[in-house]
């Protein structure tokens, strides 16, 4: 359908038609919103036709300016060709005189006469009007020629009556005057044939520019056709960086410029994500960022990286920098986010977007240099969404899932077998167990006798010992001193006869040996000095001084480390109790008492809150316990009740205009204040003291947070709270976006895509890159055409993928596409060569 006003260029619109412009050309509207939408639906195509009239005003003007060039030249050479003609013509018609004013200039030459004599010489005779000095217009000794004035007999008779003018005419010395008139004559002959050469190549120059400028008016005709403007989409925030999907739908990003890699790493680098580079000048820093899910509670687990994705990252690194233009085969490396860092060593700075990095670098294996341009479709609705969900499978991140889930399968099972002994070990006594006391005795008896007998045995299957004293048996028995035999003999006698008379002293005895024999020197004197220190204090003594110094509880030596048992308290200790926290802990309630009544409030004002956070009705509670009981008597101290009245008065008004997390170091920091500048101090301009931070409401906060989070939200950071349901990551949106559009999905628009060429294997629009010489608009251009051309799908899904890939800016592929290369693809040569064909075809309709 044709589009209206085609043939109209609208400048404005306006609610009311104004009177200055009445009398131009216009078109009214029902309503202001129609005229509106009419304007701004038409305006870019009007753009469009008014470039496209610009581009054919300077085609035209470009073409009659060679066309005048031309016209101007074989013009001049016309010119130059017609007065060497008539000097030849007029050298034959003076011939007599030219040879005799070359006779006399070659006499006196020969004679060696000098060659300013002979510039007087031919002065002089001029003056006394010698006709063939007259016709010596200048001498040009140093080309040995000399320039003459001969009259023009061949064009003018002077029969009219009017003098006949003279031509000045170049003429060598060294030759007669028809030799002279011979010379111009081939002069001429030669420029004829050169005019001849330059009126055909002129020609052929001329209906090259032709074409040329007819093929810019076409190609300008083409691009005033108007078209209704194109919603503008709202572009994705990694698009601004070089960004690839990877074939296990990770998300890349890189940096394009220093700023760029500055902005990358402080903003979009998470704790999970892979931080890329190579020791290669240009390379940009780039960011392999990790998968999340929701877990329990509400956090959120990051998954780790696959190899595919790394590897592919790695390519992409190298790719974009200039190991590409220098054909250079390398490798990257990564390293984790948290070994990225801004902070330089001592005595060193970093550059905008240089970093440091701590600990090992892992580095990738070597890549080739072969990238794709590709074309990725925005989908549109939940079903094509879905139908598009194992495009880009992680298989290892499944593989990882299958085997966590057969791991946890196989720990369940291992679980039964002991909730079952558990459960067996829990249940109820039977009457069977319910036995005697003493039977139960003579059970554990025959345990133990059963136990022994079994050590017994054992004993007596061991092999024998190496029989026979040791050195240290024999130097003990050399000095008189038991050997270890004797000393386990008396110790066994002396355990037994301790233990039969008493076996709590025996244990005591046990242990104090035990603690003597494990002892090192320097411990031994020290016990040695605390025994003699301490030789007066009983048991008592020093059971009460261990529970004051344990705080009144008493360490459990059954339980495990740490546990404690409180001791029972004495009326005396819980009297010494109350005494030392009457006099460490004083109330400062009581302390605030004797201060005056309005000082008191205005203290109690500024500790005083409800006891219940979300219900208003709720009782105000007063929280003296933030004051010190010190910190009130020094207020109670200061002499006069104006010095006291304007610290409290001090601290209220920091209370409701600042947040105060110290109440005592805050009074006490206005005491001393008081007391070194005075009351007065506090009292002037107390409006102007105001300047602390002013707190935030609730509301305010939650404003706050709400903006922040939708600034993450257009940068595609989320956080964790946003949406529990969903996504926490970048597959959200990498989700809507497929390579491989089919028959049945909504697609919204295009966007190019410049990755490894393994990676987009899949894509229904693909070409392959290698390092070449094409520039990158040349280069977009030669891929949009091969994806337009080499599709031979002419169904309405087609037509619409070629559509989409139309609307696409020339900028966006040009952002997109690498630099420096060569495009190859399935039947790239057959359409290039239809391509020329089609050009020599056009050129010989010409």
């Amino acid at each position: 359908p044709a589009i209206p006003h085609s043939d109209k260029v609208f400048e404005e619109f306006q609610p009311h038609l104004l009177r200055q412009h009445a009398d131009r050309p216009h078109i009214r509207y029902p309503t202001f919103a129609a005229a509106v939408d009419e304007f701004f639906s038409l305006i870019e195509g009007q753009k469009r036709a008014l470039r496209a009239d610009a581009a054919e005003a300077a085609a035209r003007d470009r073409l009659e300016n060679i066309r005048r060039d031309q016209e101007n030249r074989l013009a001049a050479l016309e010119r130059d060709m017609e007065r060497m003609k008539d000097n030849a013509q007029l050298v034959e018609a003076n011939a007599d005189d030219v040879d005799k004013a070359l006779l006399v200039i070659n006499s006196a030459m020969d004679t060696g006469m000098d060659w300013e004599a002979l510039e007087s010489l031919v002065e002089v005779e001029q003056r006394n009007d010698n006709p063939i000095a007259m016709l010596v217009k200048k001498l040009d000794l140093g080309n040995e020629a000399v320039v003459l004035a001969l009259p023009d007999i061949v064009n003018y008779d002077g029969s009219d009556g009017e003098p006949i003018p003279c031509v000045d005419i170049t003429v060598s010395l060294t030759e007669s005057a028809f030799a002279n008139a011979r010379t111009m004559f081939e002069k001429y002959r030669s420029a004829k044939e050169k005019s001849q050469k330059t009126i055909e190549a002129s020609t052929k120059a001329l209906k090259a520019a032709e074409a040329t400028a007819q093929r810019q008016l076409e190609e300008a005709q083409k691009r005033k056709v108007m078209t209704t403007v194109v919603p503008q989409r709202k572009q994705h925030w990694f698009e601004k960086f070089n960004w690839m999907i990877t074939s296990d739908n990770y998300l890349v990003v890189g940096g394009r410029d220093a700023q760029q890699n500055e902005q990358l790493v402080k903003r979009y680098l998470r704790p999970g994500d892979a931080y890329l580079h190579a020791d290669v000048h240009g390379a940009a820093s780039v960011i392999l960022r990790a998968k999340r899910r929701r877990i329990s509670g509400g956090k959120t687990e990051v998954l780790p990286l696959s190899d595919q994705a790394l590897r592919e990252a790695g390519s992409f690194t190298i790719c974009r920098s200039s190991a590409w233009s220098s054909r250079m085969v390398t490798s990257a490396w990564w390293v984790e986010s948290h070994q990225v860092s801004k902070t330089a060593p001592t005595g060193e700075y970093l550059t905008v977007g240089s970093f440091m990095i701590r600990g090992k670098k892992n580095f990738l294996p070597a890549s080739q240099l072969e990238m794709g341009i590709g074309v990725l479709f925005r989908l549109g609705d939940e079903a094509s969404i879905a139908r598009h969900v194992n495009d880009r499978r992680d298989f290892a991140l499944l593989e990882r899932e299958s085997s966590r889930d057969a791991h946890a399968e196989e720990e369940k099972e291992d679980g039964i077998a002991p909730v079952k002994q558990q459960e067996h070990s829990k249940r109820k006594p039977t009457s069977q167990d319910r036995k005697p006391e003493a039977n139960g005795a003579a059970v554990m008896e025959e345990k133990k006798d059963a136990d022994s007998a079994s050590e017994g045995d054992y004993n007596d299957q061991a092999p024998d010992k190496k029989t026979g004293l040791s050195a240290r048996e024999r130097m003990l028995m050399r000095h008189g001193q038991p050997s270890a035999e004797d000393d386990e003999e008396i110790h066994e006698s002396s355990t037994t006869v301790d233990s039969s008379q008493n076996p709590e002293k025996q244990k005591q005895s046990n242990r104090r040996r035990m603690k003597e024999v494990s002892l090192s020197r320097g411990k031994k004197a020290k016990m040695k000095r605390a025994a003699k220190k301490y030789q007066d204090q009983d048991e008592e003594d020093k059971e009460l001084a261990m529970l004051a110094l344990h705080g009144g509880e008493k360490k459990s030596k059954k339980k495990g480390k740490g546990s404690r048992k409180v001791a029972e308290e004495t009326s005396t200790q819980l009297k010494a109790a109350s005494e030392a926290t009457e006099l460490l802990m004083r109330d400062a309630s009581k302390v605030a008492e004797k201060l005056p009544g309005d000082v008191c409030d205005m203290l109690a004002s500024c500790v005083t809150v409800k006891a219940g956070d979300n219900d208003e009705d709720a009782e105000a509670i007063v929280r003296w316990d933030k004051f010190d009981a010190d910190v009130l008597e020094q207020l109670v101290g200061l002499q006069l009740v104006e010095e006291q009245r304007a610290a409290a008065k001090r601290l209220r008004d920091l209370n409701s205009t600042t947040r105060i997390d110290n109440y005592s170091a805050s009074l006490a920091g206005i005491i001393r204040a008081v007391k070194k500048y005075g009351h007065e101090h506090f009292a002037e301009d107390e409006e102007g003291r105001s300047d602390g931070k002013q707190r935030k409401t609730k509301a305010e906060k939650e404003a706050e947070k709400e903006a922040w989070r939708e600034i993450l939200a257009e940068d595609g950071i989320l956080e964790e709270a946003v949406d529990i349901e969903g996504e926490i990551d970048d597959r959200a949106e990498l989700s809507k976006l497929t390579g491989i559009p089919h028959a049945n999905d909504v697609l919204l628009y295009a966007l190019p895509v410049c990755a490894p060429y393994w990676t987009l294997s899949k894509y229904k629009y693909r070409v392959k890159l290698t390092p070449g010489s094409l520039k990158r608009g040349k280069a977009s251009k030669q891929a949009v055409e091969i994806f337009l051309r080499g599709d031979n799908d002419k169904s309405p899904k087609g037509e619409q993928l070629h559509k989409l890939i139309k609307v696409v800016g020339d900028n966006e592929w040009v952002q997109a596409i690498l630099g420096d290369v060569k495009i190859s693809a399935a039947g790239a040569s057959k359409v290039a060569k239809k391509q020329k064909a089609q050009k020599k075809g056009k050129n010989k309709k010409r």
